[in-house]
C-alpha cells in the first residue's frame, strides 16, 4: 500500500510530486521544529535542511517528540534530522531524488555560512525560532533572496502563523515592533522588590554568593573592607569556609546557616528599615522572628515533596539547610556554580530560589505573594510554559501554508508567486471567539510604509555627534539596534567604514575612535545623511542625523540617542493610528532578544541607570557574498521607530 495515497488523493499527484522534489530550509529544531520535521517527513518532503544552534536539554523531553533521554547533550538539528529521515515513506518511484535531511549545527546569524546565496537554493523557508534576533536575520535573508518565509511562534496556549514574501507585497517580520526584554535594576532586586520575579532573581544571586567559585560574581557581593560594613558577608564567608571541610558536623553547619538567615532576614531588613528605605513602599517588611528561625533550621516541619503546594516559612528554612548539607556532602567539582533549572539531583532552584518568595513572615522585600515551586521555577528559568499541542497546531498550519505556496510554484515563475492569493495570517487562541472558533484566519497585511527593512524608509537619528564615536555608533546603533551584520558606512559618496568579504578593515581602523563630527568627508553633523549598506542582507538604508547636546526631562543615561518613530505596535481597535512618538533610549538600553520572559539586570536606579553589563557582541566570519558597490537612494524622508 502506498503510504502517501491519502496525501496524493487530497492534494493531487502533481502537487505531491512537487513536494517530493522541493528543497525546504527549516530554521529551529526545538518545540515547533520537531513538529515540523515530523509533518514534513510524513507528508513526503525528501529534501529538508535544518539550522539550529542548541543542544538537547532534559527540559525539552516533555514536548519535543523526536528526542529521548539518551539524546541529552546532542545537537537538536542532528538528532531531529536522523529521526525524521527514518520517518519518510519509502517509494518505488526511482525518479524521485534521494532522501536528504541535513543538519547545520550553527547560528543562523553567522553570515559566513548562512547568507543570501545559501537561502536562494530552497523553494521556501520555515521559521521555528524562539528569539527576535534570529527571526530578524532570517526575515532579511528571505526578503533579499525573494524566497517565501513561513513564520510561526507560540506562547503557552497562543500561537500564530504568517507568510512573508517581498514580491507579494505583504508585511515582513519587522513591519511591527517586537516586545523588549524586562529590565530590573540591581537596587530594586537587592532592596525594594515589588514583584515575585525580583525575589527569584535575588535567590539566583544568593545561590552564586554561596556556591560560585568567585563570590564577587554575585550581585549581592559586598566588599568586607568597604566604607560601609556589610551585615551578612561575614556569615557568607564563614559558611563558605565550612562547606567542604571534612570535620564539619551537622550541628555546626545548622548554626552557620541560622547565622546567615538571621543576617539576611533580621539584621539586613532592620538596617533598611532604619534607613527609611521603605517609606514610599506600599508594604514594609518585617524581620523574621527567632522562633521561626530556630524551628525551621533545627526541626524542619512537614512534607515538601509537592511542587504545587505552598510551603511554610519553617519548611522553606528546612529546605535551605538540606541544600547546604547536600553541598557539603558533594565533591566541590560537582557542585553547580550557578542556577540551573534542569538540575534534578541538586535542586538548586528549590533550595535557593523558592524559599525567597515565601520566607518572610509578612509582605516585605522577599515575600510578595504565595507561589508554588512549580510557578517559581517558571520564573527562575525564564520559562513561558511551552505546550506541545500549541506547537503541533502551529506546525500543522505552517505545512498547510507550504502546500499553498508550492501549488502556486507549479504554474508560476518564482517572481510571479503571490502568497496573498492563497495564504493567511492564522491565530491559535485560548478562549474561543463568539463563533466558537479557536483558530482564526485573516488576510495577510500589506507592508508598513515606514518599515526600513522592506520599504527602505529613511531613519531619523538624534544624538550628540561630538560625543559618540564611530565605534559606539556601529556597535550600539547600527548593529545592536538596527541589526546590521556587516555594515558599510558611506558619507558623501566615500566609505568611512567597511566590513564583509573583501573589505580592508585596517584601512578604516583609525576612524573607530573618532567622534562622529570629526570623521573624514566632513564628518557626521547636524543634517548629515548617512548611508549604511549590508551586502550580507542586501539591505541599504539612509539615516538623517540631528545633533542634540541637551536632553530634557528625566535624568538620562550615558550616551543617549533617539531613533524616531518606528512601525507602531498592532492596534486592532484603530488600524489607522499614526506611528508612535519617538522615545529617548541610550547606549545601555536592552535590545530585542528573546520571546521568553527574559530577566536582564542593569546596574543602576530606575530612571537613573548607570552602565550595566551587556551581552557579548555577536561576531561573524568573512564569508558570504561579495560586497556590492555603494547604492544611491532617493527614498522619501519618512519617520519610523526602531525598537
Amino acid at each position: 500500500m502506498n503510504p502517501l495515497a491519502g496525501i496524493e488523493a487530497t492534494l493531487g499527484s502533481d502537487l505531491l510530486k512537487k513536494i517530493q522534489n522541493s528543497k525546504i530550509l527549516l530554521v529551529g529544531g526545538g518545540g515547533i521544529g520537531c513538529e515540523l520535521l515530523k509533518n514534513l517527513s510524513l507528508t513526503g518532503f525528501r529534501h529538508v535542511e535544518v539550522i539550529d544552534l542548541d543542544t538537547i536539554d532534559i527540559s525539552n523531553l516533555n514536548r519535543q517528540l523526536l528526542f529521548r533521554s539518551q539524546h541529552v547533550g546532542m545537537p537538536k538539528c542532528t538528532v531531529g534530522c536522523e529521526v525524521a529521515k527514518s520517518m519518510v515513506p519509502e517509494s518505488s518511484d526511482k525518479t524521485l531524488p534521494e532522501i536528504v535531511y541535513k543538519a547545520h549545527h550553527g547560528n543562523v546569524c553567522d553570515a559566513s555560512k548562512f547568507h543570501v546565496g545559501f537561502i536562494k537554493q530552497f523553494n521556501l523557508v520555515l521559521n521555528a525560532l524562539d528569539n527576535v534576533e534570529a527571526r530578524r536575520r532570517v526575515n532579511r535573508l528571505c526578503l533579499a533572496a525573494n524566497i517565501p518565509l513561513v513564520e510561526a511562534g507560540t506562547t503557552g496556549y497562543l500561537g500564530q502563523v504568517t507568510v512573508i514574501h517581498k514580491p507579494s507585497q505583504v508585511a515582513c517580520y519587522e513591519c511591527k515592533t517586537q516586545e523588549t526584554q524586562k529590565v530590573y535594576p540591581i537596587c530594586t532586586i537587592r532592596s525594594t522588590p515589588s514583584m515575585p520575579v525580583h525575589t527569584i532573581v535575588w535567590g539566583k544571586e544568593l545561590y552564586k554568593l554561596l556556591f560560585n567559585g568567585k563570590v564577587e560574581e554575585s550581585m549581592l557581593y559586598e566588599d568586607v573592607n568597604g566604607e560601609e560594613p556589610s551585615t551578612y558577608m561575614d556569615s557568607v564567608t564563614q559558611l563558605r569556609k565550612m562547606l567542604w571541610k571534612t570535620d564539619t558536623n551537622m550541628e555546626t553547619l545548622q548554626e552557620s546557616v541560622a547565622d546567615l538567615m538571621r543576617a539576611l532576614y533580621v539584621t539586613e531588613i532592620q538596617k533598611q528599615l532604619d534607613m527609611g528605605r521603605y517609606k514610599a513602599a506600599k508594604k514594609s517588611p518585617t524581620p523574621l522572628n527567632d522562633e521561626t528561625l530556630k524551628t525551621g533550621v533545627t526541626r524542619g516541619i512537614g512534607d515538601c515533596s509537592s511542587t504545587t503546594s505552598i510551603w511554610t516559612n519553617e519548611q522553606c528554612l528546612a529546605q535551605i539547610v538540606d541544600c547546604v548539607t547536600l553541598a557539603a556532602n558533594t565533591p566541590r567539582t560537582e557542585v553547580l556554580e550557578s542556577f540551573d533549572k534542569d538540575d534534578g539531583a541538586y535542586h538548586c532552584l528549590k533550595h535557593m530560589c523558592r524559599f525567597l518568595v515565601l520566607l518572610c513572615s509578612s509582605p516585605g522585600p522577599h515575600r510578595l505573594g504565595n507561589a508554588s515551586l512549580y510557578s517559581a521555577k517558571g520564573i527562575a528559568g525564564n520559562i513561558i510554559p511551552a505546550i506541545a499541542t500549541t506547537n503541533a497546531i502551529c506546525a500543522g498550519l505552517q505545512v498547510l501554508q507550504c502546500f499553498s505556496i508550492l501549488r502556486q510554484q507549479l504554474t508560476k515563475a518564482p517572481e510571479e508567486v503571490d502568497v496573498k492569493e492563497a495564504c493567511y495570517y492564522s491565530n491559535c487562541i485560548r478562549n474561543k471567539t463568539r463563533n466558537g472558533l479557536y483558530l482564526t484566519a485573516s488576510s495577510l497585511e500589506p507592508p508598513n510604509p515606514n518599515c526600513f527593512v522592506c520599504k527602505n524608509a529613511n531613519i531619523p537619528l538624534t544624538l550628540n555627534t561630538n560625543e559618540w564615536t564611530l565605534e559606539n555608533f556601529l556597535k550600539l546603533i547600527v548593529k545592536k539596534k538596527l541589526g546590521f551584520e556587516q555594515p558599510t558606512v558611506i558619507l558623501a559618496g566615500d566609505f568611512i567604514w567597511e566590513e564583509g568579504d573583501g573589505a580592508d578593515m585596517e584601512e578604516f581602523q583609525p576612524n573607530l575612535q573618532k567622534v562622529l563630527s570629526k570623521l573624514p568627508c566632513g564628518g557626521i553633523q547636524n543634517g548629515t545623511v548617512v548611508e549604511i549598506d549590508d551586502a550580507s542582507q542586501n539591505l541599504t538604508i539612509q539615516m538623517s542625523v540631528t545633533h542634540q547636546e541637551v536632553w530634557e526631562g528625566e535624568e538620562v543615561e550615558d550616551n543617549p540617542f533617539l531613533v524616531g518613530a518606528v512601525p507602531p505596535k498592532e492596534n486592532k481597535q484603530d488600524s489607522s493610528a499614526p506611528p508612535a512618538a519617538a522615545v529617548v533610549t541610550s547606549a545601555v538600553s536592552t535590545s530585542v532578544d528573546a520571546d521568553d520572559d527574559i530577566v536582564l539586570i542593569i546596574d543602576g536606579d530606575e530612571g537613573n541607570g548607570k552602565k550595566g553589563k551587556r551581552p557579548a557582541e555577536r561576531t561573524n566570519g568573512d564569508g558570504g557574498p561579495s560586497k556590492k558597490a555603494k547604492i544611491s537612494s532617493n527614498t522619501a524622508n519618512e519617520i519610523i521607530e526602531i525598537e
